[in-house]
């Protein structure tokens, strides 16, 4: 109870800025929209960015800030500290390439840029 259906991403800073990432992440998203991505609704599918490492809060809390600037009020996406994460069960990996066609809230467009970014950074989304 509580959970909220999210992606671990592992990335190298010498190839893409967790500032690169967090921007990518808001042209992915809607960040006005409250438990609801696309056609998913409920609490598991608010928005949030939960991080680990505390250095990376100032950097992640800028940009949040630069978009609630941007767009002249406040976000409905969360910006915590990760508690607990569990990897989603393995019919949930990878979806999208195991159920061609399947649903996703991300338009064609956005896709095909994070596939670019994760292409461009060798961003990791799987978990050892």
């Amino acid at each position: 109870m509580g959970h909220a259906e999210c992606v671990h991403v592992r990335y190298n800073p010498e190839t893409i800025s967790l500032k690169e990432l967090v921007r990518l992440y808001f042209r992915i998203i809607d960040p006005l929209s409250i438990n609801r991505q696309g056609e998913d609704e409920g609490t598991r599918y608010r928005t949030g960015v939960y991080y680990e490492d505390e250095r990376d809060f100032d950097i992640i809390s800028k940009e949040f800030r630069r978009v609630e600037k941007k767009l002249g009020c406040e976000l409905a996406v969360e910006l915590r500290h990760l508690i607990s994460f569990y990897k989603a069960e393995e019919y949930h990996q990878d979806y999208l390439d195991k159920t061609p066609g399947g649903y996703c809230h991300l338009s064609p467009e956005m896709f095909k840029l994070a596939i670019r970014y994760k292409k461009k950074s060798n961003l990791s989304t799987k978990l050892p």
